[in-house]
């Protein structure tokens, strides 16, 4: 299983974002900018973890044969599939 999102880039870009308000001044619409985005990384890290099953494209998947042709054929599924086709079941070959 995998995690939905990756919270450190997460975190990356909130930062960024935080750092990159126009106002020069401490104002008011320059402290709640800040205060907004302070709340948005508490949040992003207080937020519960959503396990998801990897997919895997079938044109990228170790059970498919045919990889070069317009239909790869699937050993797990025992058929043709589309090349944009996803499977659950599958897994990454790294060729």
């Amino acid at each position: 299983m995998a995690d939905a999102i990756d919270r450190e880039q997460l975190k990356n870009k909130l930062t960024r974002m935080m750092f990159r308000v126009r106002q020069h001044r401490n104002g008011p619409y320059k402290c709640g900018y800040m205060d907004a985005a302070r709340d948005a990384m508490h949040a992003a890290e207080d937020c519960e973890r959503l396990d998801t099953p990897a997919v895997v494209l079938c044109k990228n998947c170790r059970r498919a044969t045919e990889r070069n042709t317009t239909m790869p054929y699937c050993l797990q599924c025992n058929r043709r599939k589309d090349p944009d086709d996803f499977c659950r079941y599958g897994e990454t070959d790294y060729e």
